[in-house]
């Protein structure tokens, strides 16, 4: 049979080599997640679309060749045209199809142009990705001439275990979620390494170094946008979502408000250890019912003083305020029993370690809320560090920040 094409000049430029997949024979998109269960078997079939395929097959819309050209047949695998009353032939000569997979599927395929049978794993997973290649080689011929030509074409099938998190990568600072992607993870892997590097930086009061950490921070945050732009040129359908949690700053600048409660809590120290001395002071140097109880009030008064000071205020004191020393400030473990156990056992002992311990606190405490107020001062950079990281993260239009303060 003759076709007899009136016109011939492609309408459209052929579309490049893309492939088109079914999963057990029925069509899917491109990068879809297809969601399966660990043990499942599934049969995956593919085939190229487009490119020299396009012009066999379509000629009246991608082939261009001559108005007056007759199509002598055309098909997926071929066409045959004349002009001017000379013959030439597309033919396809070979089709390739290879599927590489992860560890956590088995392949199976009879040749290299059926449909692979795909095993997956039934060790626990969350996520699994199946590539696929496929080459052609088509054959042009007219006359004595002939030319080889090559359609090259791949995409990926992401797999989803029913019932599992999305979540791929979670660390201190960032969050991924969708479809896994190696070479996104591994600059995420970069940035939360330049978030450690800010935050040590912070921590050790390194202000000098941390502009340019927060520089490097940007850098590398600019690659992920970069490397998944550059995955959707080659999978216009992966999607993953990327969450910035908190700031490196945050472990810092709240350290700052901690020593801000430290201050406002030893600013009523030294008057209070006065007061203690003097009630102390007043008590009869042998024991008895009355004085044992005012005892363990005039002890509780400073506990409850001790007590009030952040949770965290004497791992903070050793690193920012060293100045002060944690076993001066500290009730001494033999007094705090007292008002613990709310019995006094050695009254005399007690008596003098107790008052042996606020004349060594009346002498401190000036000189240590002066070592305070100059470190509050000296991180209030933090404040400026902390404003520089919070305003670029939130300007972050293609991922999402979750704020973990209140």
């Amino acid at each position: 049979m003759v076709f007899i094409a009136g016109v011939c000049i492609a309408i459209q430029p052929q579309r490049k080599p893309f492939i088109q997949l079914t999963v057990n024979g029925n069509p899917i998109k491109n990068g879809e997640v297809f969601t399966i269960t660990p043990g499942q078997k599934i049969i995956v079939g593919a085939e190229i679309s487009g490119g020299r395929r396009d012009f066999c097959n379509f000629p009246d819309t991608y082939a261009d060749i001559a108005e007056s050209a007759q199509i002598l047949s055309r098909g997926k695998d071929g066409l045959t045209y004349s002009v001017n009353g000379k013959n030439a032939e597309w033919k396809l000569l070979n089709e390739n199809i290879e599927f590489t997979g992860d560890n956590f599927m088995t392949i199976k395929s009879e040749s290299k142009t059926s449909p692979a049978e795909i095993t997956f794993s039934k060790t626990p997973f969350s996520q699994s990705v199946l590539k696929i290649s496929i080459v052609t080689s088509w054959q042009f011929r007219q006359d004595d001439q002939t030319s080889l030509e090559e359609n090259k074409a791949e995409t990926m099938l992401y797999f989803k275990v029913a019932g599992t998190s999305d979540v791929w990568f979670s660390t201190h600072d960032l969050r991924a979620s969708g479809i896994k992607n190696d070479r996104v993870q591994e600059k995420l892997v970069a940035v939360q390494s330049a978030c450690d590097t800010i935050e040590n930086y912070l921590n050790k009061v390194s202000f000098s170094k941390v502009q340019q950490a927060i520089r490097n921070f940007q850098e590398a945050v600019n690659e992920v946008k970069t490397t998944i732009d550059e995955v959707k040129v080659n999978n216009p359908t992966y999607q993953t979502k990327i969450v910035f949690v908190g700031l490196p700053s945050d472990n810092t600048f709240n350290i700052l408000g901690s020593i801000s409660q430290i201050k406002t809590n030893w600013e009523t120290l030294e008057t209070l250890v006065l007061n203690l001395k003097q009630q102390l002071a007043a008590l009869p140097a042998k024991p008895t019912k009355e004085s044992d109880a005012e005892l363990i009030k005039i002890i509780s008064s400073y506990l409850d003083w001790q007590n009030k000071l952040p949770a965290n205020a004497f791992q903070i004191i050793p690193q920012y305020i060293s100045e002060l020393k944690t076993n001066d400030i500290q009730m001494p473990v033999n007094i705090q029993s007292v008002a613990d156990a709310k019995k006094v056992t050695d009254y005399e002992q007690i008596l003098s370690d107790f008052s042996a311990f606020l004349d060594k606190r009346t002498e401190q405490a000036p000189n240590e809320i002066q070592h305070i107020n100059s470190t509050q001062t000296r991180l209030q950079a933090v404040r400026l560090f902390d404003g520089m990281l919070r305003s670029y993260v939130s300007s972050i239009t293609w991922a999402e920040w979750q704020n973990t303060r209140q």
